[in-house]
């Protein structure tokens, strides 16, 4: 009995060497494991750097394909060079080589069988310019996104005007998609992801409040010949239509047109900043929310936040207009009416009409009068030149006026008696002032005076003995 008991043990012993001696051998192999593929190359038996030279040599005989989005019948291509797409040969050598080598011990034998007897493939691994990528969507955004469209009373077609639905990409899900075709070598084309946008105020619902008359409207003109100051102005009005406001709501002019950036569709025009006309995007959203606002006042509803423009407008009389900037300076009423008003502003030609509807019209009269109009004369400004003559005086620009106004709503009944006097606004426009250049001052003229010589006598003199 000893005797099979010694020769189990030595059999025993024997076995457990050898396996040990194989594990040993298999878990220090200084090579990839057998059945690893990378981008359906072989990579078994080559050690980390053979591997990473390898997929080098064949990254240089790759000819990345563009990324082809599809939307309704259009193409969109993102160019592998337009996004800094590369592959990434030491990403993919170090994931053929810790296969096998992560994890328990058990779990580096299981993936290790797994390669041999299954095969285990290494995707790609790759590089790309994420800033890039996002600015190649935010164009595509530009192009395939529709805001969409309330329902609203028009002046110019009559009743009711049907609400637009509206579309936006899905960004997460492109992003995804995007990296997804990234990632493969078969790349194929995308159908865009791209989601409704609804409109938030319906026929039904205008009918529903019975919003059907017409309040108050106010119109101004612009210049055409202008394009990009005439694209700000179609904007805002777009985005100010249809609005609908319920009694005791307030109406934000920068929270409904939003930041005015090119991405939002603004264009750059001339505008008032710091007292003068200059360049910026967004110039003409102004004239808007100044038409806005005289069609507010003629509908009898309360102004919550409102400043005049620094410098007179040609659109509007003194003390009718309502400057805005974005996250500075905003122009806010209130629907202070016991029922639902609605926001309609079109444009026709050169002319922006803006107007109040609500359930019934006024039973009243309103009229918005300027009073006490003085003139603030303007002050000259000397500046010297020295490319002018001596003496020399030169206008570089002429100055304007500037004035102070008090402007007054008075609220009538249909026969005229005055129910109401109230001041909106004291306003001060500032002047321009007279620029003249001059000239350095004329050198005074020294005139030339001669003392008697030494040996001339004056009359009369005596000379020493």
């Amino acid at each position: 009995m000893k005797h099979w008991v010694g020769i189990v043990l030595a059999v025993v012993i024997v076995l457990t060497g050898s396996v040990g001696f194989w594990l040993t051998q298999l878990l220090l192999a200084q090579t990839v494991y057998a059945g690893v593929t990378v981008a359906n190359i072989d990579v078994a038996g080559r050690t980390r750097d053979e591997v990473t030279q390898l997929l080098y040599v064949w990254q240089k005989g790759q000819n990345p394909r563009p990324i082809l989005l599809s939307y309704d019948a259009a193409i969109f291509r993102i160019e592998p060079e337009n996004i800094d797409y590369s592959i990434d040969p030491e990403a993919m050598a170090d994931a053929a080589w810790q296969v096998g080598r992560e994890g328990s011990l058990w779990m580096r034998i299981k993936n290790i069988r797994a390669a041999h007897a299954e095969g285990w493939s290494i995707p790609l691994k790759i590089k790309y310019n994420e800033d890039k990528l996002d600015t190649i969507i935010e164009h595509l955004q530009e192009t395939v996104n529709k805001p969409p469209h309330n329902a609203t009373l028009s002046l110019r077609a009559g009743g009711i005007v049907p609400e637009v639905e509206g579309c936006q990409i899905d960004v997460a899900a492109l992003k995804e998609l995007i990296v997804a075709a990234i990632n493969r070598s078969d790349a194929s084309t995308i159908i865009l992801p791209v989601k409704p946008v609804y409109p938030e105020i319906t026929a039904t619902e205008l009918a529903r409040n019975g919003i059907k008359e017409l309040v108050s409207v106010y119109t101004t003109v612009f210049n055409t010949e202008d394009s990009n100051r005439t694209a700000n102005v179609k904007l805002s009005a777009q985005k100010i239509n249809g609005n609908l406001l319920y009694p005791g709501q307030i109406f934000s002019y920068n929270d409904t047109v939003g930041p005015r950036e090119k991405a939002q569709g603004f264009k750059e025009a001339m505008e008032i900043i710091n007292g003068e006309f200059v360049p910026g995007v967004g110039g003409g959203v102004c004239q808007v929310s100044s038409t806005l606002y005289n069609a507010v006042l003629l509908a009898g509803l309360n102004i919550v936040d409102r400043t005049n423009h620094s410098k007179p407008l040609s659109y509007v009389a003194l003390g009718r207009d309502a400057t805005v900037v974005y996250n500075a300076l905003d122009f806010k009423f209130v629907n202070n009416s016991s029922a639902p008003v609605m926001i309609m502003a079109e444009t026709v030609g050169n002319k922006l009409n803006v107007g109040i509807f609500g359930q019934r019209a006024l039973d009243k009269t309103i009229e918005v009068v300027t009073v006490g109009q003085q003139v603030i004369q303007p002050s000259i400004i000397k500046k010297a030149d020295p490319a002018l003559l001596p003496g020399e005086s030169k206008v570089e620009k002429e100055g304007k006026p500037g004035y102070e106004v008090t402007v007054v709503r008075i609220i009538r009944d249909n026969t005229g008696k005055e129910l109401k006097r109230e001041i909106l606004s004291r306003d001060r426009y500032a002047p321009d002032n007279t620029v003249i250049k001059m000239g350095p001052a004329p050198k005074p003229v020294q005139s030339e005076v001669k003392s008697p010589k030494a040996e001339e006598k004056l009359p009369g003199a005596t000379g020493m003995q």
